[in-house]
This record gives structure tokens, C-alpha cells and sequence, in this order.
């Protein structure tokens, strides 16, 4: 989707759908804190907002299409500290929350990288299109090292299933559209000039069906996970990779593009 904006996101109302731009395609969309927290704050203001009536969020495409490229390393290269790792932790999982938290039906129309930070946003939504140049995945054992929160896991784990999920990470590799429409996570597929179409008729179709039928299953099916989690602890995994030597080797070989040297510290 091509956007004549400077700003980093752009919001976009057509009839009673708000669609939601990453608009950083000289980073393949790549979210940086400050984006994070304006669509943080978006997605909270949406959520009181009774016109609306559904969410599509869609990446602009600059030389190459990108839905979102995982994140920003900035705020990760300058944490140190445990507090400043889980308040990082603490924001991206503000941010999936006030996504799932909205009463209406959430859509992501997915060409190009949809990685990390991004794959999760897509995966927090009710509906997912992609394109054949779709890519997805957490490719952080090849690339930075660090680990996602446990209901990050049952968030993947409720769209694939725990093996698919473990061989996501455990290869490292980046699912294509045909592996993509196979987990059945997927609604369609379709041509990448016919993205923008597609998610206006898919809209569509939801805004046609019982806003009180869609909203209680959201909420309900986010209980029944929320359940599954709680009591799980992960604040002593997710500091053991983020304070690692591993995490300061991994972005820096990411940084000066080279292959990193782990050595399990």
C-alpha cells in the first residue's frame, strides 16, 4: 500500500473501519518505541469509540512490500538493566492486549516480512490475509538470541499448535504463503496488487455479521488462554536471554550483518 505521509503511522477511516498504516518502509516497517506507543495509544482510544466497527492494519510498501519487520533495536541496544528489559517486555505486551482488548473484528492484510514484534500483532488479530511475498515468523534463535513471553507462546500456540510452534523457532525460519494457508491460520490468499481489495471485502463480510457474536467469542476464547497461562512464570527466562552475553553478541552481529557467535552465557 503506497502512503503519501510522513508520519510513522497513519490512520484512515473508510466508513466505519479505521485502517491503521506502518508507514516506515525504509525499515520494512520496523516498529520503533515511539510507534509502539501511539498505536498502543490508538487501539485504547479505538476500543471507546462506538462508530467504529472493525480494524484493518495493513504495512506501506516502499521498494519492497513489508507488512512489519520485527522492531526497532534501538531501545534494546540501550537497555541494561533488568527493570528497563521488562519494561520493554511490559509495553509490546500493552500493546498486544489493547489490540485483542477491541470489541470489534481486527484485520491484517499481510505482504512481505511479518516478523517478530510483527508477526505477533498479526497473530493478535481476528483475520489474516496474505499475499504470496508473505513471510512470518520469530527468527530470534539465528538472529538476536532472546526468548518470547509465555502468553506469547500460547498466543502461537493457539493459532498453530505447540509443534509447529517449537519448529518455527527451532529452525529459524520464516514460513511462506503456501506453509502459511496450510496451518490454517490463514482466511486467504491473495494477489499481491489485490491486498488493499481484499481487505476491504473482507471487512466487509465481518462488519455484515453479529457484532455481539463476534465479541463474545474474542473475549471468551481470550479468557479460556488468559487461563492457561496464569501462575506461568517467565521473568526469570526472559532476563536469563535479555541479560545474556548471547542478546549483546546477537544484535551486534545483526547490526554489522554477520553471523553471531553464541556461546550459551
Amino acid at each position: 500500500m503506497n502512503v503519501d505521509d510522513s508520519r510513522e503511522l497513519v490512520q484512515q477511516r473508510h466508513g466505519d473501519v479505521v485502517w491503521l498504516v506502518f508507514n516506515r518502509p525504509h525499515a520494512l516497517n520496523a516498529m520503533s518505541p515511539a510507534m509502539e506507543a501511539e498505536m498502543t495509544a490508538v487501539f485504547q482510544a479505538l476500543a471507546t469509540d462506538a462508530s467504529v466497527k472493525g480494524l484493518v492494519l495493513i504495512g506501506a510498501t516502499g521498494t519492497r512490500p513489508a507488512f512489519m519487520a520485527g522492531a526497532d533495536f534501538g531501545a534494546l541496544e540501550s537497555a541494561t538493566t533488568r527493570e528497563e528489559f521488562l519494561d520493554l517486555e511490559g509495553h509490546s505486551e500493552a500493546l498486544i492486549q489493547a489490540l485483542e482488548a477491541l470489541p470489534f473484528p481486527t484485520l491484517a492484510a499481510i505482504a512481505g516480512p511479518c516478523v517478530g514484534g510483527g508477526a505477533l500483532i498479526a497473530a493478535a488479530c481476528d483475520v489474516r490475509l496474505i499475499t504470496p511475498s508473505a513471510r512470518f515468523g520469530f527468527p530470534i534463535a539465528r538472529t538476536v538470541g532472546n526468548c518470547l513471553s509465555a502468553l506469547n507462546y500460547q498466543r502461537l500456540i493457539d493459532l498453530f499448535g505447540p509443534a509447529r510452534t517449537r519448529e518455527m523457532v527451532f529452525s529459524a525460519k520464516l514460513l511462506d504463503a503456501p506453509a502459511l494457508m496450510a496451518s490454517g491460520a490463514f482466511r486467504e490468499l491473495v494477489a499481491e496488487d489485490d491486498l488493499v481489495a481484499a481487505a476491504h471485502r473482507a471487512s466487509a463480510q465481518l462488519e455484515a455479521l453479529a457484532p455481539l457474536t463476534l465479541w463474545a467469542t474474542k473475549t471468551v476464547l481470550r479468557r479460556l488462554r488468559d487461563t492457561q497461562v496464569a501462575g506461568v512464570a517467565d521473568e526469570d527466562v526472559l532476563l536469563r536471554c535479555y541479560q545474556s552475553s548471547d542478546f549483546r553478541e546477537g544484535i551486534s552481529a545483526f547490526q554489522e550483518k554477520r553471523r553471531p557467535q553464541w556461546s550459551g552465557a
